[in-house]
């Protein structure tokens, strides 16, 4: 399928500076869109009349305030009601809790994170905002079990529909153990909320206590 360039471009670089907290320079925006400078200037100079990033210090930039007038109207529908229940979770369990969206049919993109109240020694890195392939890691298995069963399913698929959440080990992290449960989310492709631990856990609590989480974020989703 054929993309707009200019507008590809426009998404990569607001990505790309939405995961530089303390912003990017235009060069660095080039560099890493694979333009030349003029054109990565024309990107910036777009999105900063659309307010969606700023100049800062430096002449770096950053996300603007229209990006957040964006992420306003989403939070309302999920993300706000899903931080109480994240944070519930990830207190129960004692590890990191993520909640997950798919997009585009075959990735994976943590939205929103939990850390446990009580901090363990061993903290699971895991970057919001960064996608991953829907069939690697826990959370995404999760929502691929949410679809009708097909010949083509993964094991790891089969196995998290029959028991109502997936468990994973070192796909996205290296001595990471994942355990996940999908739900449906209205006009979304789907959603998973699960936990993150380093070394050995207890996968069958783990398990329950995320399909707790996506029973009740599912009947949030719908309120």
């Amino acid at each position: 399928m054929a993309t707009l360039q200019s507008l590809d471009r426009g998404l990569r670089a607001l990505s790309l500076i939405s995961l530089a907290p303390e912003g990017l320079t235009v060069a660095e925006i080039a560099t890493q869109l694979g333009t030349d400078r003029a054109t990565a200037y024309r990107v910036v100079d777009t999105l900063e009349q659309h307010a969606l990033v700023a100049r800062g210090v430096g002449k770096k930039i950053r996300l603007g305030a229209g990006a957040v007038v964006f992420a306003s109207r989403f939070q309302p529908q999920l993300i706000r009601a899903a931080g109480p229940v994240l944070q519930e979770l990830a207190d129960a369990a004692g590890v990191a809790a993520f909640l997950s969206l798919a997009q585009g049919g075959d990735a994976c993109v943590p939205v929103l994170s939990a850390e446990p109240a009580r901090q363990t020694i061993f903290q699971v890195s895991y970057s919001i905002g960064a996608g991953h392939p829907l069939d690697r890691g826990a959370n995404g298995i999760a929502i691929l079990a949410l679809q009708p069963a097909a010949e083509s399913d993964s094991e790891a698929v089969r196995r998290a529909r029959e028991a109502g959440y997936s468990v994973t080990a070192g796909e996205l992290q290296h001595g990471a153990v994942g355990v996940a449960a999908g739900f449906e989310v209205p006009h979304l492709l789907g959603a998973s909320v699960g936990t993150v631990a380093m070394g050995e856990v207890d996968v069958d609590r783990l398990g329950e206590l995320v399909r707790e989480a996506a029973a009740r974020l599912a009947r949030l989703s719908r309120a």
